[in-house]
C-alpha cells in the first residue's frame, strides 16, 4: 500500500537563481531540492514573478487552471495568473504569481526602489502573493497539509488564512510554519493595509507585522548565525522579544557548511512530522 504524502506549499519571495538579495534566496532553493527528494512530501514552492525574471530564459509555462486566480482586495475583484518553470538543473518545480502592478515593475533590488528606498506597498504586494496562493488551492483541488513561511515577507499568511478561509473545512487544518531569516526595520508599517485585505487587526503606526503573527504560526523557526546575532536583536525589542517568548519557536543555526544543508532538512522534516 503506498504511504500517503504530507502535502506542503513553500512560500518565499526570492528563490535563486531567479533573484538574490539575501540569504533567504540560498535557503529556498537549497531546502526545496531536498524536501522535493523526499518520498513523503509531495512539495509545492512559489514566488512572484518579478519583472526583471526572464520567461524566456527560464521557461515559464502557463498552468491551465492557474491562468485566472480570482481575488477580493480592496473590496475589488482582481485576477491573477499563475505559470511554472524549474530551478534550473533541479527537478524542483516553482509556481510563479504574476500581477502587472504589483509584481512586473518590481528590480533585482526587489524590496527597494533604484535609488535604494523601501517600497512602502511591500507589505500589500506579499500579502496579495499569499492570498494568491490560498485561492489557487480551489483551482487545482489541492489543499496542502502545510504552509511553510518565510520572513517579514509572508507573515501575513496566517492571519488571511483565519480570517478569510475559516468557514472552509478544505483549509482548517493546515498547520502553518515560519523562518525567520533576518530581524530589521523592513518588518514595520506605517499604512494600514490589512484593511485591504478585509481583516481585522488594531492597526498602529509602526506595527511590527513580524511580531504581531508569531502567535499566529504553528511554530516559528529562528535561523541564527553562529554568534546569534538575530536573538540579539530580538532581546532589544521588548514587544518582539516577548511574542517571541509567547509563541512556539525555535532556534536553530544557518547553515554555514555543505554538509550543514542535510542536517537542518533532518530537523525540518522532524519538526513536520511532530505537528
Amino acid at each position: 500500500m503506498s504511504q500517503t504524502k504530507t502535502k506542503i506549499l513553500f512560500l518565499t519571495s526570492e528563490i535563486s537563481p531567479f533573484c538574490e538579495t539575501y540569504k533567504l534566496s540560498d535557503f529556498s532553493k537549497k531546502i526545496s531540492m531536498l524536501l522535493n527528494d523526499k518520498e513523503n512530501y509531495d512539495i509545492r514552492i512559489s514566488q512572484p514573478k518579478y519583472g526583471f525574471i526572464s520567461e524566456r530564459k527560464y521557461i515559464l509555462r502557463e498552468v491551465i487552471r492557474l491562468k485566472e486566480v480570482p481575488v477580493t482586495f480592496n473590496n475589488t475583484e482582481r485576477t491573477l495568473s499563475i505559470k511554472s518553470a524549474f530551478i534550473p538543473g533541479t527537478r524542483v518545480q516553482v509556481y510563479f504569481v504574476l500581477d502587472k502592478d504589483y509584481f512586473a515593475k518590481i528590480n533585482p533590488l526587489i524590496y527597494k526602489s533604484k535609488n535604494g528606498q523601501f517600497i512602502k506597498d511591500n507589505f500589500q504586494r506579499y500579502s496579495l502573493f499569499c492570498l494568491a496562493l490560498l485561492e489557487s488551492f480551489k483551482k487545482l483541488f489541492w489543499y496542502p497539509d502545510i504552509i511553510i513561511t518565510n520572513d517579514w515577507q509572508t507573515s501575513m499568511l496566517p492571519h488571511i488564512l483565519k480570517n478569510k478561509f475559516s468557514d472552509d473545512e478544505n483549509y482548517n487544518k493546515i498547520k502553518t510554519v515560519n523562518f525567520i531569516h533576518s530581524v530589521d526595520n523592513n518588518r514595520k508599517i506605517d499604512s494600514n493595509y490589512y484593511e485591504n485585505f478585509d481583516i481585522k487587526v488594531k492597526y498602529k503606526k509602526g506595527m511590527d507585522v513580524l511580531s504581531q503573527s508569531l502567535c499566529h504560526f504553528n511554530m516559528n523557526v529562528l535561523l541564527d548565525t553562529k554568534d546569534k546575532s538575530l536573538a540579539k536583536k530580538i532581546n532589544k525589542s521588548k514587544l518582539l522579544s516577548e511574542n517571541f517568548k509567547k509563541a512556539k519557536t525555535r532556534s536553530w543555526k544557518f547553515p554555514e557548511e555543505n554538509q550543514d544543508w542535510l542536517k537542518l532538512s533532518e530537523k525540518i522534516d522532524s519538526l513536520i512530522l511532530k505537528l
